[in-house]
């Protein structure tokens, strides 16, 4: 089974191309928020270098967030036009659950965090059950501050903290460990791997069933609502 999965959830953005569920090639790069014009690109390289065609993708496979709004728009609406042509399922993907995938490998409980700037994250919490991330706390937005109450409550211990916010979150919880390097970022192989097991249990969608998932408004709708006086 061949997927082509894609990230473009932040300032670092990739696609990579799997076989049965492990990575062939990926193409990754930390450019800041450029997708629009380097994304395709990379796409285009994961098939050059496997020498498989759009055609042969069994599965796309995509971040739906959350994280950056341009980003993740630029993302799905890229996948969504290359499974469109020929029809070909998709599998949109948590950011976070991405993020968990590899960090379960040290059988400790995870912390994912995002940047959502202001001293808040997007955040979401895991244990590792039979070596797999299972999620404890939901995805949602927190300030620094109130991190280590939430994590206490949801019965999360001395955690690994994952994502761009780690180094963050790590100072903010006491006990936790901060994760090497490459686990700062969402690596798109990582994605494929996630939906490989989503679809092979059914979890899938129509390239039109593809939206992002954000857990507050933009910038831009936040501040048109405080001006309309709706948000206050």
């Amino acid at each position: 089974m061949i997927i082509f999965s894609v990230d473009s959830s932040s300032v670092a953005g990739s696609a990579a191309l799997l076989c049965d569920g492990e990575a062939v090639y990926e193409c990754f790069a930390k450019e800041g928020l450029t997708h629009s014009e380097t994304l395709l690109a990379r796409c285009d390289e994961v098939f050059e270098k496997t020498g498989y065609k759009p055609s042969d993708v069994d599965c796309y496979a995509v971040t739906a967030g959350p994280g950056s709004f341009t980003g993740l728009r630029i993302g799905l609406n890229l996948v969504k036009g290359m499974a469109f042509a020929n029809g070909t399922p998709c599998v949109p993907v948590s950011t976070f659950d991405a993020l968990a995938y590899p960090a379960a490998m040290y059988g400790k409980d995870i912390l994912c965090t995002l940047d959502a700037r202001q001293k808040r994250v997007y955040c979401a919490a895991y244990h590792v059950v039979e070596g797999k991330p299972v999620q404890i706390l939901t995805g949602q937005i927190l300030p620094l501050k109130d991190l280590s109450d939430a994590l206490m409550e949801a019965g999360i211990c001395d955690p690994i903290v994952v994502g761009d916010a780690a180094k963050e979150a790590h100072e903010a919880v006491s006990g936790s460990v901060l994760c090497e390097d490459r686990m700062i970022d969402v690596h798109a192989a990582e994605v494929g791997k996630v939906a490989y097991g989503l679809y092979i249990n059914g979890s899938y969608t129509t390239p039109d069933g593809l939206a992002p998932v954000y857990l507050q408004l933009s910038q831009a709708e936040r501040e048109r609502k405080k001006a309309e006086g709706i948000l206050l």
